[in-house]
């Protein structure tokens, strides 16, 4: 830093004692929280935790802390008592770049667990530009209402009249009646209203904090959106220091060939190289091939559809596309999409080969505000079961299901989010989908803890994607905390002093040779990005093209005030990683709940990855296991893990719960 720390400039009086009678001055954080209490129509606002922010940093982390200390555990996660909360993390707002990002978290209507979702577009800034870093809403209106923020302040008004709209809908309306008209709009559709339980959170009108069922959980509590109107910036401890700190990490980014790429085609841009390796999740995970990939590519889309590239707030990068389908039976007017998870969920795992059809879920799952990743993955299975005799035209109310019928997928589509006839078993998921239908149909569902997988192949792509999937929190996830294919692209990410063996083994290697430490390593750098706010696009590649611990630690540092260290910036990130491990567990996971399905460990049928699998995931979870400091059989923390995280209070209530490890 350019200029000394001084901590005496972190205490000055503001009206909000703490304990010792004084306040802090925040810098990068706004330093508040916003109470909400639907059932009594009551908001508050307290100071931010200096504790909580020096244990977790932010974002995730600081709401793993609120839900692990305020949610009592085995509500229903639909039920007035779940506490849905929206962060950011202290980068959010500034010009770090990356940093357009907000994650909600609650205990989750897919799995049972931990909850957690992300989206960008500009909602999160926003939220702080309206004053806080983070909200916290209980309970549950007695009719629909939404929440309007500005300069510090916040507002329950009734939304009676906008339910049952769609995403774009009551975007356009909140503006208008609101007259901010550059307000930022997160809100639910029809599959929220709903309770669908894998409905999104829709900002911006199409950036979706999609998994898990956060728009279930906002849903259930008559919340139809939240307006962020602004009014406030974001005081900087050194402004000199933070913008030298930013542009060097920007220019990093920019000059990354990976980057580059990533900018020019957005992650759909990865769909024919994944197709070529064998990994391109096609007919529910049957195989990895689709021959006719290229006609759902970026290629195509780019040729004959894409209008131009997005990005979201402070990105260097701009990997959103912006397309239409100009006329047909699948006319879509202009809209953000479809990106990689996308395309391939609802097109070659259900094998579509028709991009305007693609375009158009795309559109009508924003819409509508649904996650497009257990939309298409379920339809899958539907197909699936349904080919193999096990679901029957009873079952769907005479509808006919077969692979390749776009027509068919976009029907159900709007079946899901206004659960009519079959769309509303497959409202609920797969997993229970399959439980209500029994016949063996558990066994074709491709999930971890209830979530289904996305269009990541771990049998192919990398052996850490398959520790990933067994042992996040969240479930069955690709990016939460990170996208962990860093032994498929040979790439250290800056971590190569931080505990990540280097070089990293063969993407197919499994147990012996250290893939549980490298895990541990990429799971803590990842967390790391949920607490201050980084989108996880800027950690993969090498460490000169990436947001490195080294780079977080000197731009929070420079932005904050407070002195950190890379070290500090791991140690956050495992802090919250083992948070959400312990908020499972007191749910009532375990061991048994971090295993791969049965596909998983079944050889490919065909194409050029055809007789791969994971050859030993029981030995990648125990390697995984050893290195985070859990006990192989129960799945529990141990003790010493704790103690040396500094967990004190998390210790003693798994003490009490009987889940503790010695």
């Amino acid at each position: 830093m350019d200029r000394p720390y001084r901590p005496e400039l972190h205490f000055i009086r503001l009206g909000l004692p703490d304990r010792l009678g004084l306040a802090v001055k925040w810098y990068g954080y706004k330093g508040r929280i916003l109470r909400v209490d639907l059932s009594a129509g009551k908001t508050s606002v307290e100071e931010l935790r200096l504790d909580y922010v020096k244990m977790y940093m932010g974002g995730l982390g600081y709401a793993a802390k609120v839900l692990w200390d305020e949610l009592q555990p085995g509500v229903d996660p639909l039920s007035p008592d779940n506490i849905l909360i929206a962060t950011a993390g202290p980068f959010t707002g500034t010009l770090a770049p990356g940093s357009g990002n907000i994650y909600w978290a609650f205990k989750a209507p897919m799995t049972g667990g931990w909850g957690e979702t992300r989206s960008g577009g500009k909602f999160g800034s926003w939220m702080k530009y309206s004053g806080f870093d983070l909200i916290v809403i209980r309970g549950r209106a007695p009719e629909p209402v939404y929440l309007y923020l500005e300069s510090g302040r916040a507002e329950i008004r009734s939304a009676k009249r906008y339910w049952g709209m769609t995403v774009h809908e009551v975007t356009d309306a909140l503006r208008d009646d609101t007259g901010v008209h550059e307000a930022s709009v997160a809100a639910i559709g029809p599959a929220g209203e709903n309770l669908v339980r894998f409905a999104a959170i829709i900002n911006d009108y199409d950036r979706a904090a999609g998994r898990t069922g956060g728009g279930a959980v906002m849903g259930s509590k008559n919340l139809k959106a939240v307006v962020a109107a602004g009014g406030e910036g974001i005081d900087v401890y050194d402004p000199e220091g933070f913008m030298a700190a930013a542009l060097e990490a920007q220019g990093g980014i920019k000059a990354d060939p990976g980057q580059r790429f990533m900018g020019q085609h957005g992650t759909i841009g990865g769909l024919l190289g994944t197709n070529a390796m064998g990994g391109l999740p096609t007919a529910n995970f049957e195989t990895g091939y689709f021959e006719a990939a290229d006609r759902v590519s970026h290629e195509t889309l780019e040729r004959n559809y894409m209008i131009k590239r997005r990005a979201c707030h402070a990105c260097a990068i701009g990997c959103s596309r912006y397309s239409y389908v100009a006329y047909g039976p699948f006319a879509t007017p202009p809209n953000e999409g479809p990106e990689y998870e996308t395309a391939d969920m609802n097109g070659p795992m259900n094998m579509i080969d028709n991009m305007e059809a693609i375009i158009r879920v795309n559109y009508l799952a924003n819409n509508y505000g649904l996650d497009t990743i257990s939309t298409g993955h379920t339809i899958a299975w539907a197909i699936e079961a349904y080919q193999k005799g096990i679901i029957t035209k009873q079952d769907t109310g005479g509808l006919e299901l077969r692979w390749n019928d776009p027509e068919t997928h976009v029907k159900l589509v709007e079946m899901i989010a206004y659960r009519k006839g079959f769309g509303n078993l497959l409202a609920e998921g797969s997993y229970r989908a399959a439980k209500a239908i029994g016949r063996g149909a558990e066994e074709l569902v491709n999930h971890v803890k209830g979530l289904e997988f996305p269009a990541h192949d771990p049998r192919v792509e990398s052996k850490l994607l398959a520790i990933q999937y067994a042992i996040s929190p969240r479930g069955a996830c690709h990016v939460h905390p990170i996208y962990p294919s860093y032994d498929m692209m040979q790439v250290d990410a800056g971590l190569k002093d931080f505990g990540l063996p280097w070089p990293l083994p063969d993407r197919l290697a499994e147990t012996g040779v250290g893939k549980g430490i490298a895990y541990r390593a990429l799971a803590s750098y990842g967390e790391a990005f949920n607490n201050v706010g980084l989108c996880i696009f800027y950690s993969a590649g090498p460490e000169s093209g990436v947001i490195s611990p080294r780079r977080i630690a000197r731009i929070y540092t420079a932005l904050t005030g407070i002195e950190t260290t890379p070290q500090d910036v791991l140690l956050a990130g495992e802090r919250t990683w083992n948070l959400k491990r312990a908020f499972n567990l007191r749910e009532g996971f375990t061991r048994e709940h971090d295993r791969l399905p049965k596909r998983m460990i079944t050889p490919i049928l065909t194409g050029p990855a055809k007789g791969l699998k994971v050859e030993s995931p029981d030995g990648l979870v125990d390697e995984a296991y050893d290195a985070f400091g859990w006990d192989r059989r129960t799945g529990y923390i141990r003790r010493s893990t704790l103690e040396r995280l500094g967990m004190k209070d998390v210790e003693e209530q798994l003490q009490k719960l009987g889940k503790l490890s010695d």
